[in-house]
């Protein structure tokens, strides 16, 4: 006689507002590394979330960023890393519904982002990504006085442009050579970044 065993598997979906995963990524992807040379693992931006909310990582080697929207209910979602063009594909689909709740449905290598009865499909990257983003911000908590840091004026650009028209974007010296703590407040996301400074030869 068969017998039918019961396991429990943890639900890999979670739900945000659309509004909310719309800042989060068009912040996100400025910090992915772009261009033809561009790393194959660095040319994306890694998602996870939980109860707490969806968090969206991008680093392009010179600069990384960590964005936090609140989630809607109970919900989890594993690493996992999209590339840059099909997070283009994901924030068009986000805007056409930007009323509606956007959910993510992980199963094995596929995600599924569903709003407003539109949904996509995607493939999950299978590459190693950095994973000493809570190290690295660790490191840059605490303030130290100097006097002088050089930075790419065009990456700084970035930040404004996450910021918004009109709203500050502040700088924490953490040491000689030393990434540059950024500080960015957005409408809905919880920003958190940092910016190496530019070595003059």
């Amino acid at each position: 006689m068969d017998t039918i065993q019961e396991t429990n598997l943890v639900t890999n979906m979670l739900t945000v507002k659309a509004i909310a995963v719309i800042e989060l990524l068009e912040g996100s992807i400025t910090h992915a590394a772009k261009g033809k040379d561009a790393p194959h693992a660095l040319n994306s931006v890694q998602l996870l979330g939980g109860a707490g909310g969806l968090i969206a990582r991008a680093t392009d080697r010179y600069r990384l960023i960590e964005g936090k929207i609140e989630g809607e209910g109970e919900g989890h979602l594993d690493h996992t890393l999209i590339s840059l063009d099909d997070i283009k594909r994901l924030i068009d689909l986000v805007k056409a519904n930007k009323v509606a709740l956007v959910t993510f449905n992980r199963i094995g290598d596929l995600l599924t982002i569903s709003a407003a009865g539109s949904s996509l499909t995607l493939n999950v990257l299978n590459a190693n990504y950095p994973n000493t983003f809570a190290d690295l911000f660790a490191k840059t908590s605490e303030s130290v006085a100097t006097d002088k840091a050089n930075f790419n004026p065009a990456f700084f650009a970035d930040y404004a442009k996450i910021a918004g028209k009109g709203n500050a974007v502040s700088i924490t010296f953490t040491g000689e050579n030393k990434p540059m703590a950024i500080g960015v407040k957005g409408n809905s996301v919880e920003w958190r970044a940092l910016l190496m400074p530019m070595r003059i030869i």
